[in-house]
């Protein structure tokens, strides 16, 4: 979870899949998804899929001209520590609000 640019913006992100596997309970770890909080977390009304396949574990940063990253896993890891399938993301206000917010 990142703060965005102040005035109650929160960023956070995680694998939004509410699908269960047909051998476990477990949910399936896939659809990351970042969202956004614009009264410090009350509500998440802005939500965009960054992953639509496999992911997990995510860390967002906000860097001082607005950009926003997010490093994550995604792809099918098969054993603990395969950093093979990190990715970075970089994206804006723009991208994830689909043009509605700026920090401008």
């Amino acid at each position: 979870m990142d703060r965005a640019g102040g005035n109650g913006r929160i960023l956070f992100a995680n694998p939004d899949n509410t699908e269960q596997t047909m051998t476990t309970w477990a949910l399936d770890r896939k659809r990351l998804a970042v969202k956004m909080s614009l009264d410090d977390g009350d509500t998440w009304p802005v939500s965009k899929v960054l992953e639509a396949g496999p992911s997990g574990y995510s860390d967002l940063a906000v860097l001082p001209d607005g950009t926003i990253l997010c490093l994550y896993e995604c792809g099918i890891v098969t054993r603990m520590g395969d950093d093979k399938y990190l990715t970075l993301a970089r994206f804006n206000f723009e991208w994830l609000t689909e043009g509605n917010d700026s920090l401008k």
